[in-house]
């Protein structure tokens, strides 16, 4: 029999799932949430072009939003292409502690989005907020910290303003590299758009991706070269390398440097204020 009468099966794509956390608190409402509802609306077709141009992987979206309560935007994860983007308002309290404890009901092996994800990537987790939390936070990360499938995620915060608790954030992603702090509109939506794009082209590698490996974002045509903080011989984590490679686009897009400090901390004019 020859080879070629032999029914080739393609292998089974692996998931790539993706949380948006999303503070819709009172002190979002205006130019803040604005430019999440813009950000995110123009991340969408990209994340779509990824997923489909990924031969390993597939990329499923969940999207949750908290203030006085939590709400999944999406009943179930679904790939870009079925994502239709309605603008959210904002209002309310910052209840980050119960949206942790949402997140862990739907990371869960027994019921919730993963149940059905053996053999799926570690989960990517991308949280915005502009305050600190109003409620039990601290509950809600020990709820997070038993949970296996986040204690693998990669976890990424955007800070967006001066008010901003970087400290619970970077609790919230157990890595400082991988908190961002944004002070206007513009930076806002460019970084959005690099820790979705980034995060998602990264984690969705196989576990053979090393140190000095390169990644290619198609938010702009650049390559970001993943390896800076990386001890020489050592094999970087994903988290690390999300970090590195997030750090060397913001470099190549507005132009700074994100070092150890918080994304433009440098900037003595909070223009969202």
């Amino acid at each position: 029999m020859a080879l070629t009468d032999y029914e080739l099966t393609p292998a089974a794509r692996r998931t790539l799932n993706l949380f948006l956390m999303i503070d819709v608190s009172g002190s979002m409402a205006g130019e803040k949430i604005a430019a999440v509802n813009d950000a995110v609306r123009n991340v969408i077709p990209i994340i779509n072009g990824i997923g489909e141009s990924n031969p390993d992987a597939e990329i499923k979206i969940s999207a949750m939003t908290f203030s006085n309560t939590v709400e999944w935007l999406t009943p179930q994860p679904v790939t870009a292409s079925g994502l239709t983007w309605n603008d959210q308002s904002a209002s309310g309290m910052t209840c980050l502690g119960e949206a942790c404890k949402e997140l862990n009901r739907q990371l869960s092996h027994k019921t919730g989005f993963l149940k059905s994800a053996s053999g799926s990537y570690a989960p990517v987790v991308i949280l915005l907020s502009d305050g600190g939390p109003t409620d039990d936070f601290t509950a809600g990360m020990n709820a997070l910290n038993n949970n296996a499938w986040f204690r693998h995620s990669t976890r990424i915060a955007i800070a967006i303003g001066n008010d901003a608790d970087t400290n619970v954030l970077a609790t919230f992603t157990g890595n400082p590299e991988l908190v961002f702090r944004v002070h206007n509109i513009d930076a806002l939506k460019t970084v959005i758009k690099v820790a979705v794009v980034t995060s998602s082209m990264v984690c969705s590698q196989s576990s053979s991706v090393s140190c000095g490996g390169t990644i290619s974002s198609p938010a702009n045509g650049s390559v970001a070269t993943a390896n800076a903080g990386t001890p020489i011989g050592s094999t970087p984590s994903k988290s690390q390398l999300t970090a590195d490679a997030i750090a060397m686009e913001l470099q190549g897009e507005l132009g700074i440097d994100v070092g150890d400090d918080a994304l433009m901390n440098e900037l003595d004019i909070d223009e969202f204020d």
